[in-house]
Formats: C-alpha cells, structure tokens, sequence
C-alpha cells in the first residue's frame, strides 16, 4: 500500500512533454463532452458490451446464472490510475449516479497501482454502505495495493486469468523515490489497513491470515485442507505444529513476495501470536509481529471470527495442500492463486481437479454473460475530475507559481494595465481552487494566501520601500501555497510520513518555481522593451525620428520629452494609486509614491525608471505648474 503520492523528479524536456500531455487530455475531454451533448443523452446515459448479441435480454435468458450474480442492469465504475482524493470524489459521485439510475449491481473495474491510504479507505466505505444490492470488483489487468485492497470490500471478486493482485505493504514514497518507513510509523499505518482487511474477509468470506499476507511482512503461511468436510485454512507456523505435531519442511512457496522471488526458509519467528476465540469478533493476528496491534485493531460492526482454534485434537483431520508464503514480504497472487487460495469468485477445476479461473473475463462480453446483464452503464471521469487531476499535478503547479509571480511583477511596475493582474488573478484561482476542491486546502491556508497578497500589495503602492508588511505577505503567500499541498485532515504541523513528505513536496515544488520565476522576471527586466507586448507597456520618450528634428529644433527643446524627477504637473484621474498626471500637454500614467491623490490636485515627480514614473502630492502652497 502506497498512502503518499507518488511525485517524480524531472527533466525539463520530460516536464514539456507531461504539460503538452496534460493540455492535450483536457483538450479531448472537452471535445468528447461537446460530442457527448450533441450526440443526445442516450449515448451518454447507456453502453452495452461491445461484441453481445443483437438482443441482450433474449441472450442473458437462454443462460443459468447464479442468483448472487445474476444482474439486470450494471454500472461500471473505472479505476485505473493511482489513487488519490480526486479518485475518492469521483468514485462517490460516480456511485451516487449508479444508485440514482436504478443499478443493481456495480462493477468496479480495477487496472491501478494503488495510491493514497486515506482515499482507499474512505472508498472501500463508500462500497460497505451503498444501497445498490451487489458490489462485484473485475481485475482485468493488475489491482495493487489500495487496489486490492477496494477488491477485497468488494461481495465478490472477478477476474481474468493472467491478472496480479496484492503487495499492499504500507510504504513512503515522494518524488519517485521509496523512502525508508520507521517501523514504529509502518505499524501506526497497519492499524487501520489490517482493520479494513479483515473486515472484509470476514464480511465476503476470504482467509483473515491470507488478507494479512497482502498488507505486512512476517506472515508465513500453510494452506490445509479438511480431509471430510473440504473445506480450506491458511495457517501458521504454531498451528501446523498443533496439527501435525511436527515442524514444517522448508521449500519454494506458492506465492511470491513483492520483495521477489523466495528462495523458502523461515522468517525466524517461533512464538505462538494470541489466537481469538471463533465466534467472537476480535482481531487474530497471522504473526507475532502483529501481535502487539492486536488492541488497536478496531472494526466497523461486530462480525464473529469464523477463524477455528486448532488443537492436538486435529491431528489427522487435516492434509497439507501448499506451502502459501514465507513471511519474507506482501504477497502477489496471480490468477491461478486466487482461485486455489478462494480470493476469486469465478473460479473453477479443470480436468485434473487443479482450480483454475473459469471462465476467464477479459472483455466486457465476458463480463456480460457472466452477470446476464440487460444493460451497462459506464461511469467514466468527468471531464472536470481530469482538469483537477491535472491543475494539481507538480509540473501544472509550479507552472501556475511562475506565472502568477512574473504576472504580478508586471502589474505591479505597470499599475493600471490590468491585464497582467487579471492573468496573476486567474493562475493564484487555479492554485487554490482545485486543491481546495478535492481537501488539499483548509480556509486558513486560502486567507493566509489572499492577506499575503494584499499586504504585497499595500507594501508596493503605499508604503515606500520594501519592509515589514512585504516580508510578511511574501511568507504568508508562499506558506499558505506550502500547505495546499498537504491533505486539509493532516495536521498544520506535519507530523506523519505522508503529511511530511506532501509539505517537502510543496516546499521543493514552490522554491523551484521561484528560482524560475527569478531567472523569468531578469530576462524581462533586461529585455522589456524588445520584448514583443511587453514593450507596448513601457512609457516611451519620443525622440527627434518620432516627432521632427526640425520642430525639436525650432522649440528648442532637447531630445527626449518624458517627465524628469522635479516636473510638476496635476492629477487628471484619481490615483489609487495608479493613475494619470497631465504635464503641459502630455498626459502620463503614473504611481502615487504615498496615499491616494484626487484628480485636479498638483503633484511633483519624484522618481523615473524604466517600468513606472511615481508622484507624491504637492502642499496647498504650491501650484502644480513647474
């Protein structure tokens, strides 16, 4: 299990190609939506299986489908990215839609690597407590991780027969690397995943020891199967000692660890883990090493541990069926494991008795015929969850810094263009906005980003100079644009291995857009007037080419005409504190260096740079005429 998101350091040339990808996705989304409304509401409401017959009702009637199967009108509900807070947002409303329509079973289309722990688990509750009747997870491709884990909330699991499944060890992950994890901080994280795991078996019937080998190391495992009744169990070392009064024989085991292939031996552990008592609905732990958060383990309802006590009495009772797994890391099932090992429901044997999958469903006829469905609907990603996927993406965020940045730059040399502002406006909305949505945000980290701002503001058009309320809007800004990275349920002080590694996220994401943006705001300043649109921005002085050697001449006067430090002249608009002063009879755009000035008033130029002239009033004595 993965409960951080994945981020991977990048080239410049591989960060062009993600944003071109990004772009080009919303770019078809937005077309499909357009097609979509065109096309009429049927086309976007309905799918049936590609490849069924002509009349799916007189199909599905010729056919003996089971009655804990047997489904008239299904929705499927895809899941194949990495899992985050999007994918939980998406996969309720998506939920919500199927119960709306009438569905009554949902299939959950599994193809994922896993993803957050907090997303995973708040959509395996959302399964728990739907009020459409059958919930059935497809496994077409892979469901690692967070993956398996939705599988398993699942009431039953269909597969096809060259699928993978498992390997939901907790682990830190940032920036493409694996972190290492302390143990203490990797069992705080088990707690809640063995509780949901668990759950789960005991709600659709799988092994409680086999689920706990998906999720933590140190589970070694022996299927055994009741000689009379054929009925199976994992079970540990301990107890195939009870059972068959011996120690047991090293070997190859059936599963393969996701630390790789095993080469048998033992994990070394003997001591026998507290077994609960069958009938009860505390945690049994599958090793010793989860013994100790046996306590912690808490369940959502009081479902009864089907689990026996095995005893010297059993001695003869049962017959070693495989040897399961050596405990060495999470386990990987495979098709042809999951029907031995019970995990898959469309499982059968073949001539040999072997358990095979059967039939395999690798298409969505498959998957039709199997259920006898009149109908499917699809819920797919809105177009909106794929632009907020992507305006929460690190190169996305580090594009909009950049451009708020080099865009408030511009305003605020050149107060009263507008048009810079309303870019930095729209790129600080597409900062906040999204990562508010999906509880990335919490309101203080949005007021802190707005007062930044303002006091940046005030800092640059009212008070002179650069110093206590520009300090503080500066850090306000970028703390505030920190911690939008970080889930809004963390606490303001990361304190846990995913809130830590979002806020070193944020913080590395931010410092590279700033070292960006400095390096952006330098070429401009030095190039401004070359550059094409900026250079329309720049207070220009007319020279003798522009205005006439001849008439500068015949005036006398020198040749540039721009205000100089001294001018005086009058307000013709308000200065709020950008505006228009008239100098005999050239009008400028100008700043008012302190406090707001109202039109018809004198002012005195007071300093001239190549971005921006600033005025301050003149006293009641003195005329605005130099």
């Amino acid at each position: 299990m993965n409960p951080l998101n994945t981020h991977t350091m990048m080239t410049s040339h591989s960060l062009a190609r993600q944003l071109v990808r990004t772009w080009t996705t919303l770019l078809l989304v937005v077309a499909s939506l357009v097609l979509t409304l065109v096309s009429g509401p049927a086309a976007a409401q309905t799918a049936t299986a590609p490849g069924a017959q002509a009349d799916p009702v007189q199909a599905t009637q010729t056919l003996a489908v089971p009655a804990d199967l047997a489904s008239q009108n299904v929705a499927i509900i895809t899941i194949g990215e990495e899992i985050d807070r999007v994918t939980s947002m998406s996969f309720k409303r998506r939920l919500k839609a199927a119960e709306d329509a009438g569905a009554d079973a949902v299939v959950v289309e599994l193809d994922t690597p896993g993803g957050e722990l907090g997303a995973v688990l708040e959509i395996c509750e959302m399964i728990e407590q739907t009020t459409i009747p059958r919930v059935f997870a497809w496994v077409n491709t892979n469901a690692y991780s967070g993956g398996a884990i939705i599988a398993l909330a699942c009431d039953k699991i269909l597969v096809n027969d060259t699928v993978s499944f498992g390997d939901a060890l907790p682990i830190a992950m940032s920036f493409g690397m694996l972190n290492a994890l302390p143990e203490s901080e990797r069992q705080k994280a088990l707690v809640p995943l063995l509780s949901q795991v668990v759950y789960s078996a005991r709600r659709n019937g799988y092994d409680e020891y086999l689920v706990q080998a998906i999720v933590s190391i140190g589970v070694e495992l022996w299927l055994v199967e009741d000689i009379q009744s054929g009925v199976r169990w994992c079970i540990d070392r301990s107890e195939y000692n009870t059972v068959f009064g011996e120690e047991p024989a090293g070997g190859r085991p059936l599963l393969v660890s996701a630390s790789g292939v095993s080469k048998g031996g033992r994990p070394g552990q003997k001591t026998p883990a507290p077994a609960a008592s069958p009938g009860t609905s505390s945690f049994n732990p599958a090793s010793p090493a989860l013994a100790a958060l046996a306590p912690k383990v808490i369940f959502k309802s009081d479902l009864p541990n089907r689990r026996p006590v095995f005893t010297s009495a059993d001695r003869g009772r049962f017959r070693l069926v495989d040897y399961v797994c050596d405990g060495r890391g999470p386990v990987v099932l495979k098709g042809q494991d999951m029907a031995l090992l019970g995990v898959a429901s469309n499982a059968g044997r073949d001539a040999s008795q072997a358990p095979i999958i059967s039939p395999p469903l690798r298409t969505l006829a498959d998957l039709q015929t199997h259920l006898g469905a009149k109908a499917f609907i699809r819920l797919d990603r809105s177009w909106s969850e794929v632009m907020v996927i992507g305006l929460t993406s690190w190169p996305a965020r580090a594009l909009l810094i950049v451009v708020f940045v080099v865009a408030m730059f511009v305003e605020m040399t050149h107060p009263g263009v507008t048009i810079p502002g309303a870019i930095a406006g729209l790129a600080l909305l597409g900062l906040i906005a999204p990562p508010l949505l999906i509880g990335l945000a919490n309101w203080w980290e949005i007021a802190a980003i707005i007062v930044g701002v303002m006091l940046m503001l005030l800092e640059v058009f009212v008070i002179p100079g650069f110093g206590v309320a520009g300090f503080l809007g500066l850090v306000l800004l970028f703390g505030g644009l920190i911690f939008t990275f970080i889930p809004a349920s963390d606490s303001a002080f990361p304190d846990s291995p995913h809130a830590r590694s979002q806020a070193l996220y944020g913080v590395a994401t931010v410092l590279m857009s700033l070292v960006t943006s400095s390096v952006a705001i330098y070429y401009i300043s030095k190039n401004f007037g070359s550059l094409p649109i900026m250079n329309r921005l720049i207070l220009k002085t007319p020279t003798g080419e522009d205005l006439g050697e001849g008439m500068l001449a015949a005036m006398g006067e020198p040749d540039r005409v721009g205000p100089q430090v001294g001018d005086r002249g009058t307000a013709v608009t308000p200065l709020r504190p950008s505006g228009r002063i008239q100098i005999g009879d050239q009008l400028y755009d100008v700043v008012a260096e302190m406090g707001y000035i109202s039109a018809g008033q004198g002012v005195r130029v007071t300093s001239v740079s190549e971005f921006r002239v600033t005025v301050d009033a003149l006293s009641p004595g003195e005329t605005g005429v130099a």
